[in-house]
């Protein structure tokens, strides 16, 4: 009997002991899981593993870990922020999707590329997208595990851009692929007119290199056979097309020059009429040949300016009158001025220039019949060295149609 009261004592006395342990360990767990869920600042100085008993060891592995995991969060955000702000650095698109086609990563480029709205990071990239090139694209690159590249054209307000897309998987769980997104717009535009300006090229100078060539052979062949008169005009030939190769080099090395902004401008006052009649006289000659006279009208105008380099730029112009003013007709000249500006309107009565061409009148070795390229004088570049000419005086040129036929060509220049 008194071993079972002594039994009993024992065990009341334990479980008294077992409750308040658990009630000390739940205490102190509810304490650490506080101090530990508190903001990393204040957790860091109100913490003491000292205090908590039994549960020491554990709160200082717990600290350890959440101060660890903390820090490589805080290292993961600081990296992402700086990838995001160098990406959003680049002139280029770029954009990474996952395994589910959800778009993961982009940059500011991307989204002003396709005029996206901020919130699209994390959704299907085929919900905000409806371009077939960029989902093809990608899902080719993701089927073949290959980098791929192709081009496609996007609308841009009223302008058609033209983007190459290059898409790369990546062996990554978190990231199927990264697309860059290029504007080769401006490269195919100069790439389009390298092509031009080589065919142009190639066009002017076949005649006067063909006419050499025959020359050259029948002095070589047939020299002993030639009369006086025959080897005079075979040197003729000759020196007029050297002169004219001369002049198209002169005149591509000057229009270099201008476009790259070499010329430097002597600027005085310049009396426009002036400046107009004067050259007027200088063409008189050329144009009484086609029966053409000059009509000079309007109060005049003074500008600062180039003279010689505006004297280049207005004879260009009259030659052009004469060479495509017809015959038995009126060059008519208007020098006029507003408050701010010159303004000299040109106007033959030829054949004229269409809408559609007049876009491109001031090209390098633009003409509107090529076929006649050979039959009329000149390099192809007067009107291209004419409007850099104009431009770089701050001026404007611009031309127009003429009721019943002929063309306006109209320059304004800052007074």
């Amino acid at each position: 009997m008194i071993a079972l009261t002594l039994i009993a004592i024992v065990a009341a006395g334990a479980a008294i002991l077992f409750a308040l342990l658990w009630t000390r360990t739940r205490a102190d767990i509810a304490r650490l899981s506080d101090r530990l869920g508190r903001p990393d600042g204040e957790a860091s100085a109100s913490l003491d593993v000292d205090s908590f008993g039994a549960l020491d060891e554990i709160a200082s592995r717990f600290y350890r870990s959440r101060t660890e995991l903390a820090r490589r969060l805080s290292a993961a955000e600081f990296q992402n922020a700086l990838l995001q702000q160098i990406m959003n650095g680049m002139g280029e698109g770029v954009l990474a999707i996952d395994r589910q086609r959800r778009v993961v990563l982009a940059n500011r480029r991307f989204a002003e590329m396709f005029t996206l709205q901020p919130g699209f990071v994390g959704q299907p990239l085929a919900s905000i997208l409806r371009n077939e090139s960029i989902l093809c694209g990608l899902d080719e690159a993701l089927a073949d595990r290959a980098d791929s590249a192709s081009r496609f054209s996007i609308r841009s307000g009223i302008e058609e851009r033209q983007i190459e897309m290059r898409a790369f998987p990546l062996p990554s769980h978190d990231l199927a692929a990264v697309a860059l997104f290029i504007d080769v717009t401006h490269v195919e535009r100069l790439e389009e007119l390298r092509r031009e300006f080589i065919a142009d090229f190639s066009h002017e100078v076949r005649t006067p290199l063909a006419a050499l060539k025959s020359a050259v052979e029948t002095f070589e062949f047939d020299r002993g056979l030639l009369t006086a008169d025959q080897e005079a005009q075979l040197r003729r030939i000759m020196s007029r097309q050297l002169a004219r190769l001369e002049r198209l080099a002169q005149d591509l090395s000057e229009l270099s020059h201008i476009e790259a902004g070499d010329l430097s401008l002597e600027r005085t006052e310049i009396d426009l009429r002036r400046l107009i009649e004067d050259l007027c006289e200088d063409f008189r000659d050329r144009a009484a040949a086609k029966n053409l006279g000059f009509v000079i009208t309007g109060d005049g105008a003074r500008v600062h300016g180039d003279a010689m380099r505006l004297q280049q730029a207005f004879a260009n112009l009259l030659d052009n009158a004469i060479k495509y003013g017809g015959e038995d007709a009126s060059i008519d000249i208007d020098v006029t001025s507003t408050s701010d500006r010159g303004i000299v309107r040109i106007t033959d009565h030829g054949e004229g220039i269409s809408p559609e061409e007049r876009d491109r009148i001031f090209r390098r070795f633009y003409r509107i019949d090529k076929s006649r390229s050979q039959e009329i004088a000149g390099t192809g570049l007067g009107l291209a060295i004419t409007k850099h000419l104009i431009l770089q005086h701050r001026g404007n040129i611009e031309v127009e149609g003429v009721p019943g036929g002929g063309a306006a060509f109209v320059v304004t220049l800052p007074n």
